[in-house]
């Protein structure tokens, strides 16, 4: 159990901090809004993970013979959206960060950013899907949770802390600092849209088996 308790806590931890799209976003959005934006953005995990672990992967492990094209199409439109989020990111101006009261809309944003990575499915298959069988087997639905819970609250604590730290010195930093920032985290997106865009090829074309990290 203690064992399974470090697995938990260590695979949240790296899935929390590790770079990626979501983490990309939680920075770009705590910059523009505060910490409170940031915030809403580290619990997107949580909001779609869930559908995943009750749904989508029993469903893919069903249908083993679909699962490569299934994530190979995931990729090409999180790529896609990559591609939107990182022109939004590029064509930020000095003006929407002066203008405090503007509404942020990026836990949609991000929920889809999240729906649409192929990493979120790649990972559940390939690294805590079997753990979780694994401890379904060994100690019923009790020790399977015994992980679950504490990943997601080593995850989801890590991307609060990120969200935090980059929020609580955004005030402290001047508006031009803020849009580059802005425009170099879009640059990333488009890196990240092609990163997906290269997995969904390589899956389609057979070079990569669905296996992997988040």
């Amino acid at each position: 159990m203690i064992s399974l308790l470090w697995q938990a806590i260590l695979l949240g931890l790296q899935a929390g901090l590790s770079p990626g799209p979501v983490t990309t976003m939680l920075v770009t959005e705590s910059l523009r809004h505060g910490r409170r934006a940031g915030m809403k953005i580290a619990l997107v995990p949580v909001l779609t993970d869930v559908p995943v672990i009750c749904i989508i992967i029993p469903l893919l492990y069903f249908l083993t013979a679909n699962t490569a094209a299934i994530i190979g199409v995931i990729s090409m439109v999180g790529a896609v959206l990559l591609c939107y989020l990182g022109i939004e990111s590029l064509t930020v101006s000095k003006k929407q960060f002066e203008q405090n009261n503007v509404p942020s809309m990026s836990l949609f944003k991000a929920i889809g950013l999240n729906v649409f990575n192929p990493n979120l499915y790649i990972y559940w298959i390939g690294i805590c899907g079997p753990i979780c069988v694994a401890a379904l087997h060994s100690g019923g639905v009790q020790r399977m949770l015994s992980f679950i819970l504490p990943y997601y609250l080593s995850l989801t604590g890590a991307k609060l802390a990120a969200a935090f730290a980059v929020g609580s010195v955004r005030k402290s930093l001047n508006v031009n600092i803020i849009v580059w920032l802005n425009r170099l985290l879009g640059v990333s997106m488009f890196l990240f849209a092609v990163m997906f865009f290269w997995t969904g090829v390589k899956i389609f074309t057979g070079l990569q088996p669905v296996a992997g990290s988040r």
